[in-house]
């Protein structure tokens, strides 16, 4: 398990932080508000399964295109969890894959309304895209510096590449609500 902080403060699907955590529950609801994929497809919810596979063995990188590699994995994953292998992930393939993670996995409250400028001094907010780039990445949480540095901002360009938005290193609302979107659909929240 990734040791990452909690990211959110607010609640997402009638849990709080502290419910969530605490929660025996699985992540069913979440799983059915993930839109159906398919292959050729590129966005948030392809790099979060993506990741979610690797993390279950499958041999992905998480480049939020559903390629030929992807849809092996899916195949797979769908035939081991007797789902017809389609390689199109709806409801079925999301509910096996996401669905039975526990809540505290997939959990994460709204994501700040803090517009990012590259080079912009943020130090109310940096915690929350440092945090979320981290569990994209899965990487351990390090140092939180005030301003968006050069090296974060790469960080940014990259992961909106892979998920089909812009790569102008601004963190918008669309690209809060991608990151926040993988790293749940990955299964990378946590408590």
């Amino acid at each position: 398990m990734l040791a990452l902080g909690t990211i959110g403060l607010s609640s997402t699907v009638g849990a709080t932080t502290a419910s969530a955590c605490a929660s025996q529950e699985g992540s069913s609801a979440f799983a059915a508000t993930l839109p159906q994929v398919n292959q050729g497809q590129r966005g948030a919810e392809v790099r979060g399964m993506q990741l979610a596979l690797k993390d279950r063995g499958y041999a992905l990188t998480g480049t939020g295109f559903y390629g030929e590699s992807t849809l092996t994995a899916v195949k797979d994953f769908q035939r081991r969890n007797g789902i017809n292998d389609s390689g199109i992930v709806g409801s079925k393939t999301w509910q096996a894959l996401v669905g039975r993670m526990p809540l505290h996995s997939t959990y994460a409250g709204e994501p700040p309304a803090t517009v990012f400028q590259p080079g912009g001094r943020y130090p109310d907010d940096m915690f929350f895209l440092i945090n979320a780039l981290n569990r994209v990445n899965g990487e351990s949480v390090g140092e939180f510096p005030e301003f968006y540095d050069a090296g974060t901002q790469a960080k940014v360009r990259e992961f909106q590449r892979t998920v089909g938005l812009a790569d102008d290193a601004v963190v918008n609302a669309p690209t809060w609500r991608a990151l926040y979107t993988t790293f749940r659909v990955a299964g990378r929240s946590g408590c």
